[in-house]
């Protein structure tokens, strides 16, 4: 695990994703904390897609399996969008 840790940065798309699945402000953003967390420490956690996309299969919700994509450099990580799996 590395030592300091990234800064998590919600990209337009992802935030607009996020608020179509859930718009209360408080179960989105309680639904990504977790992941945000984990990446923050280490973004090598999901798996590489291509180039410099990653992705992270998040939990279930309103019956539908979600993907976090995100990118990520050494300060920071990007959440780039969720789609429906």
């Amino acid at each position: 695990m590395p030592g300091r840790f990234r800064t998590v940065i919600r990209e337009h798309r992802f935030e607009k994703d996020l608020r179509a699945l859930m718009p209360d402000a408080a179960e989105a953003d309680e639904f990504v904390q977790a992941a945000e967390y984990l990446l923050a420490r280490d973004p090598n956690f999901g798996l590489h897609v291509e180039d410099e996309v990653w992705f992270l299969p998040m939990n279930v919700i309103r019956g539908m399996q979600i993907s976090l994509y995100y990118a990520f450099d050494d300060s920071s990580v990007y959440f780039l969008s969720l789609i429906r799996a």
